[in-house]
């Protein structure tokens, strides 16, 4: 059923495309439509009937784009990872417990005092 209504949806969006692009522009003088269709159409009632096919097409459209959200929304997503342990234990269950923190060395080294050789020539 979805992939009727992917087709049918690839097809309203074709045919929305091309009846915005057979309409006239705002002072355009010819648009897309041959001469030929001018004489089955006069030139009100071509923007009419243009408009009310885009209007159609357009909430058609519209309605097919929620009713598919809503059909993938309902779908569980599934990993094939779900079925697998994880490689490592946790390094605590207890989490009111604090981490263990890096050991402190004994004896540090302390400098406290240049070279000879490192101290710049006064």
């Amino acid at each position: 059923m979805t992939t009727s209504l992917m087709v049918f949806h690839a097809i309203i969006s074709v045919l929305l495309i091309v009846s915005v692009l057979l309409q006239f522009g705002k002072g355009a003088e010819a648009g897309l439509m041959s001469s030929a269709s001018e004489s089955v159409f006069s030139g009100s009632q071509q923007g009419n009937i243009m408009s009310k096919i885009t209007t159609v097409l357009t909430v058609i459209f519209l309605a097919n784009c929620i009713f598919l959200a809503r059909l993938q929304s309902g779908k569980e997503s599934k990993s094939i990872l779900d079925t697998e342990t994880p490689m490592a234990a946790p390094l605590s269950s207890d989490p009111a417990k604090p981490m263990p923190s890096a050991p402190v060395p004994t004896e540090a080294k302390k400098v406290d005092s240049i070279p000879e050789d490192a101290k710049p020539a006064q």
